[in-house]
């Protein structure tokens, strides 16, 4: 998968609600890295603050997974 900017996530949260946002990286990365980026974000225990006024606790992320990218991408707290 090439490197890129953005970054369309899904956040499957304890409460089952599910969050989508384009994230935006300042630099360019793969799959690989940019995983490595919001689990190192969600390992944090903080407040995240989002785009549009939306935020959530990084506590509260059960698991989450790159657009298009699902089968691949691996996090969750069980």
């Amino acid at each position: 998968m090439p490197k890129k900017n953005e970054w369309h996530v899904i956040f499957l949260l304890d409460s089952k609600r599910v969050v989508t946002h384009d994230l935006e990286l300042s630099e360019a990365m793969d799959e690989r890295e940019a995983s490595e980026f919001i689990v190192k974000q969600l390992d944090r225990g903080t407040w995240w603050f989002l785009e549009d006024g939306v935020a959530l606790h990084t506590r509260g992320v059960e698991s989450f997974y790159l657009d298009k990218c699902a089968r691949r991408t691996r996090f969750s707290r069980d």
